[in-house]
């Protein structure tokens, strides 16, 4: 990643714009490795100031998935401190620039969870997930949202 992905202009920007970049080689660091359960590399945490990870990325993507999931991480970062219209607003740039991959599908999932969360209304929870399972009928995300049927 740091040949193709970190260089690129988007890449660069976004995270400058919205990071703060703490780069840890883990042979060096293996208390690191171990205390934020990296098992592959390159591995990417949004975390806060606390150190609390609130996204992963693990292994290389190119810039365009990568930045997908850059901008899902800082959406996490967002809903988990209940600020829920910077999260809301990422999750909707998120699912209408990836819309045709695993990304939109998941900023979907996270975006009607937002909108529960913002309101604690159910209703509001259902557009996003309906839209899933419309546009993303064979993903994991999709299926997060199926209630299954009692068994008898």
């Amino acid at each position: 990643m740091d040949t193709v992905t970190y260089p690129e202009s988007r890449v660069a920007a976004f995270i400058v714009e919205h990071f703060v970049l703490a780069q840890v080689r883990v042979k060096d660091n293996r208390q690191l490795v171990e205390e934020y359960l990296v098992a592959w590399t390159p591995a990417v945490l949004v975390a806060d100031e606390h150190g609390k990870v609130h996204y992963r990325v693990e292994g290389y993507l190119p810039p365009e998935p990568f930045l997908a999931r850059l901008s899902l991480g800082l959406g996490r970062y967002w809903l988990n401190r209940k600020q829920f219209i910077p999260a809301l607003q990422r999750f909707d740039e998120v699912h209408r620039r990836h819309s045709d991959t695993d990304a939109g599908a998941e900023a979907l999932y996270w975006l009607g969870i937002a909108h529960y969360k913002e309101s604690h209304d159910p209703a509001l929870l259902r557009p996003s997930w309906q839209q899933l399972a419309q546009e993303y009928r064979n993903t994991e995300w999709a299926e997060r949202t199926r209630i299954p049927a009692k068994s008898e």
